[in-house]
């Protein structure tokens, strides 16, 4: 049999090696891995020594390899990355056995790096592992290096790791192993429990990465890849999964489906019903809709994905929270168009708006380099600039609504488009928060003041002669929409919580899921102590009563049945029997909680009620939780639901 040379000169050097020479790290380096490879066919061009990852999130103590070579399938420096990484060596010195700290640091930086294979060495034993994404690390040598001497062992290891061999090898084919004939196997080895430990082979390496709006979060059952929203862009994720029959389907989803199927009872158990996407068809067996996708799934796989789509959701509602607290946009109403988002900040007349926009068009910052020389017109948008830095962008649009000015009316919006998001992202700031404020981007309040308090009386100053009209014609023609509701912390009266309790009635009416009780139970208790001192006359007590009989006819074997309750007593008893039944459930049904929040603004709105200040304190910090909650989902979620 022919034998190469290249292999011959391997095995001679091998065996010839003398594993004494090794005093200390440096030597396991120079004079054991270097020659080796060399051997092996590696260019000594096509190495990097003490590779540097280029990225802020690690959070592992060690955010550079140490005593570690990486072997790539190129020699340009530029493309010397995780697409073109073969091989990660990690020596150690010769007395030292810290083999599984090695192990450890060469797996997270794997997830990075993505070789196909790693090896630990000290020069007195060698292990290599294959590489698997996403999968458990595969072993192929754990060798003393006195072995390879044997030539049928150093040329088995030859063939594995040769330069030749390793740069033919397809690293998505490695790692992405398919194939339709695994779907028959699998359902013959989910009858036979004794095969259960070769599934167990297939599953996901645990872990979390976070790369900027990246997050990648893998269980044994599930992974998942997530771009989260910037600004108020879109964001996408995609689903894959490691059993035999499953594999190989990806499963993308985009910010709509996102946000109206996996948003709703994050950090709930399957079981509980309170997801939209879970259908639970027997004890271990659950029917999973994602996209235009429908799954079956088993208990521990279903467990798996809902722990991956929390991480998930939480991250992406959390960049969502942050983008409209940061901008100040929650009080105004959403608008989507195909391209741009805007929030209504207050309408105007067409007279008035013909006489800003001129304005504007007299005032673009290129022509002049006064205070007022700060506009960009693009088409209908208007856009707030000194050239340098952007502070906000309006856009008019007709209104629709039937109000006094009728089709003459303009409503003045508040844009977020991809230039604006674009200005976010390439700021020179460690963050874009820090490019809030009045010499940065403008919050949507500070637009609307702006706009209110110093735009427009300069433009009506201005113009006002011209067009002789009076300044308080033009001013009554500025339709402005104050916040309806007083804010929780300024609330001083109990009847100033209604419009808060309205909200969350109106989200639980649209509900059909069950809900968490840690967001309940607080709010039961607090309202229900808070209405107990309601004067016993209240007018209305029949509707009070209607509601919770409801609750009765859902749940027949309560103590009190629906013809006991006559009086507010009884009504105020049956109350109290909610709150300790839900402190001793983990999910209630949202029906329950519609009828109970009607009872409690029924009782506030038409009953006397003596309350101390105390109990309206609590009541605001009671509600607070669970109308954000409330806001979040009405304004981005039900939309797509």
């Amino acid at each position: 049999m022919y034998i190469p040379n290249s292999l011959q000169l391997f095995i001679k050097w091998i065996q010839a090696f003398d594993i004494r020479i090794l005093k200390n790290e440096e030597d396991v380096e120079k004079k054991f891995i270097l020659p080796m490879f060399q051997h092996l066919g590696y260019p000594d061009t096509y190495r990097q020594n003490k590779y540097a990852l280029v990225n802020n999130d690690l959070e592992n103590p060690t955010k550079q390899l140490k005593n570690a070579s990486i072997y790539f399938s190129t020699d340009n420096a530029i493309q010397q990355n995780a697409d073109t990484s073969l091989v990660m060596i990690i020596y150690l010195s010769p007395n030292s056995h810290h083999f599984q700290e090695a192990i450890t640091q060469s797996k997270f930086h794997g997830r990075y790096l993505k070789p196909l294979f790693f090896i630990i060495t000290n020069g007195y034993s060698i292990k290599v592992f294959k590489y698997l994404q996403y999968h458990r690390e595969e072993s192929i040598f754990d060798l003393m290096i006195d072995t390879l001497r044997n030539s049928e062992i150093a040329e088995n290891f030859y063939w594995r790791l040769n330069f030749n061999f390793i740069t033919k090898t397809n690293k998505n084919i490695l790692n992405n192993i398919k194939s339709p004939q695994f779907n028959s196997i699998e359902k013959y080895l989910r009858r036979h429990a004794a095969f259960g430990n070769i599934l167990e082979k297939a599953e996901f390496e645990p872990s979390l990465i976070k790369e900027g709006n990246r997050l990648i979060i893998v269980k044994p059952k599930v992974l998942i890849e997530c771009n989260s929203p910037q600004a108020f862009g879109k964001g996408d994720c995609l689903i894959k999964f490691s059993s035999v029959i499953l594999r190989g389907l990806t499963i993308t989803l985009n910010h709509q489906q996102i946000l109206g199927q996996l948003m709703t009872g994050l950090h709930t158990k399957p079981e509980w019903g309170c997801r939209r996407f879970i259908k639970q068809i027997d004890a271990d067996t659950f029917e999973v809709y994602l996209g235009q996708t429908t799954l079956t799934l088993s208990e521990l796989e279903v467990a798996d994905l809902c722990l991956c789509v929390d991480a998930v959701c939480q991250e992406y509602k959390k960049t969502i929270i942050e983008f409209e607290d940061y901008l100040e946009t929650w009080d105004f109403k959403l608008l989507k168009f195909t391209n741009t988002i805007g929030f209504h900040l207050f309408s105007v007349d067409i007279k008035l708006w013909k006489i800003m926009h001129n304005f504007i068009k007299k005032f673009n910052y290129a022509q002049g380099k006064s205070e007022w020389h700060l506009f960009d017109q693009s088409n209908i948008s208007i856009r707030v600039s000194r050239g340098i830095r952007d502070h906000a962008f309006i856009v008019p649009q007709l209104s629709n609504s039937g109000s006094v000015f009728s089709n003459n009316q303009v409503d003045i919006l508040y844009e977020i488009n991809d230039v604006h998001i674009a200005t976010l992202k390439r700021s020179n700031l460690n963050s874009w928060q820090e490019d809030i404020g009045i010499r940065g981007t403008w919050t949507a309040k500070y637009t609307k003041n702006w706009l209110l308090e110093i735009y427009i009386p300069k433009v009506i100053n201005y113009y006002s002669q011209q067009f002789q009209v009076l300044e308080f014609d033009l001013n009554k023609n500025i339709l402005n929409y104050p916040s309806q509701n007083t804010t929780l912390k300024e609330i001083n009266e109990i009847k100033d919580v209604l419009p808060y309790l309205r909200d969350i009635q109106a989200w639980l009416q649209m509900h059909i899921e069950n809900l968490e009780t840690s967001c309940l139970k607080q709010y039961y208790q607090v309202f229900t102590d808070l209405v107990r001192n309601t004067d016993s006359a209240i007018a209305g007590l029949d509707y009070i009563t209607m509601n919770l009989q409801k609750i009765l006819w859902e749940n027949p074997s309560a103590e009190i049945f629906r013809w006991e309750i006559w009086t507010f007593k009884d009504a105020i008893y049956y109350l109290d029997t909610q709150v300790v039944k839900i402190n001793n459930c983990k999910y209630e049904s949202s029906l329950k909680a519609d009828l109970i929040t009607r009872v409690f603004i029924w009782i506030i709105e038409n009953g006397k009620i003596n309350y101390s200040q105390g109990q309206l304190n609590a009541a605001k910090q009671a509600l607070l939780p669970l109308w954000k909650q409330c806001r979040f989902e009405m304004r981005h979620v039900y939309p797509y639901r």
